[in-house]
């Protein structure tokens, strides 16, 4: 139908759209995969300070390095506050949902790139506004230029531009 094509500005966001989208779902995935390996590496680390064999292992230190259990305690306690103020089990959550919607908003861009000569300008608004609504989302979680960086060199490798 005449007039209800996308005009050539409006192609260009659809490829923006989805190039971003496929870009941020990857970038939060890589994000989860990290908080949530920082998680391990505190939950084992505060474990480990705080065990029994930790403090065998300082009562034997005690008597030449008295300062030796006041510290391991201090320190395990640090770790364990750490983790729970920072929260990074449940950014990881964050992250991983995150990179899920934005695949799903990358899939309906597709859809919509795929078959441009029928799309229609109206189909354009919606996702859009979704990309802004996901983008205030990620407002809490961390900016890493260079794992979005990784992310944007993955998705032009599988998308050929570079």
């Amino acid at each position: 139908m005449p007039g209800m094509t996308l005009s050539q500005e409006e192609t260009e966001r659809v490829w923006e759209g989805l190039y971003n989208c496929e870009v941020r779902s990857l970038y939060f995935g890589h994000l989860s995969l990290r908080y949530q390996k920082l998680q391990t590496f505190l939950t084992w680390c505060s474990l480990v300070l705080s065990c029994g064999a930790a403090g065998s292992f300082v009562s034997t230190l005690e008597q030449s390095h008295p300062w030796a259990p006041s510290s391991l305690a201090l320190l395990s306690a640090s770790v364990s506050l750490y983790s729970v103020v920072s929260k990074k089990e449940r950014k990881g959550i964050d992250s991983s949902s995150l990179g899920l919607k934005y695949e799903q908003l990358a899939h309906k861009y597709d859809l919509v790139f795929r078959n441009m000569r029928a799309a229609a300008p109206a189909e354009l608004a919606p996702l859009e506004e979704r990309r802004i609504e996901l983008s205030q989302l990620a407002h809490g979680l961390a900016d890493k230029p260079g794992l979005m960086e990784k992310s944007q060199d993955q998705v032009r490798k599988l998308r050929r531009l570079k």
